[in-house]
């Protein structure tokens, strides 16, 4: 079974307090030019239909810039995601979308304290779409390249902001499951109306390969 991201780190940019679980990380710099990034200790598995993960702000320090998003191995973590060549990220302070570029695009609402952000990557479409407390926002990012190869990442930049992120082992906000088996009905159907043979079991396959993920972090965590 190929693993998926548990934890933050075990490297991570300057000017970041990662906590002793691995799964918060605290703004230490100044927050002038000064971002921090951290990534997952693993990229999203290649195998996997949909992958997802929430991030919740603990405290949005003095002006919540910070993003949430997927960027590559080699991204520097001393800029937010989105901003790297093959990065992609949703950012806190203004609500954009952000692709390989320090200049970003309408998306979403801002957010702060005491909101969840979630990010889920599509492997399937090359896909990319956020959740905010639970609530599903329209796609940020198609024809996404080489999505088996990036790093769920957050980047702070200002004093004393602070997140959690849960990669699964607590329920998360936003309904997966449901959606996963949305996705597994549509391909089901869509094998159906091409008349394949063995349509029903592909249909399975597909269900269980969607929901392969959210299984194995119950296994994982259990």
């Amino acid at each position: 079974m190929e693993l998926g991201p548990s934890e933050l780190g075990p490297t991570g940019g300057p000017h970041l307090e990662l906590g002793k679980d691995k799964l918060t990380v605290r703004y230490t710099g100044d927050g002038r030019h000064d971002v921090g990034a951290i990534q997952a200790n693993r990229p999203v598995p290649a195998r996997q239909l949909l992958f997802y993960f929430e991030v919740t702000v603990l405290d949005q320090g003095e002006l919540g810039k910070i993003g949430v998003g997927f960027t590559p191995r080699d991204a520097k973590l001393t800029r937010q995601p989105g901003w790297e060549p093959g990065s992609y990220g949703y950012h806190g302070d203004d609500g954009l979308r952000y692709a390989a570029s320090g200049k970003g695009d309408e998306y979403g609402p801002r957010f702060g304290a005491g909101d969840t952000i979630g990010a889920a990557l599509h492997l399937g479409r090359g896909e990319i779409f956020f959740t905010k407390n639970g609530n599903r926002l329209r796609t940020a990012f198609s024809g996404v390249r080489n999505p088996g190869q990036l790093y769920p990442t957050i980047g702070l930049h200002s004093r004393n902001e602070s997140v959690a992120v849960n990669f699964g082992a607590r329920p998360f906000r936003f309904d997966l499951e449901s959606v996963l088996a949305e996705e597994a009905a549509q391909e089901a159907a869509a094998v159906r109306r091409q008349g394949a043979v063995g349509s029903r079991g592909r249909g399975r396959a597909v269900l269980s390969r969607a929901r392969s993920h959210h299984l194995s972090i119950r296994c994982l965590f259990s």
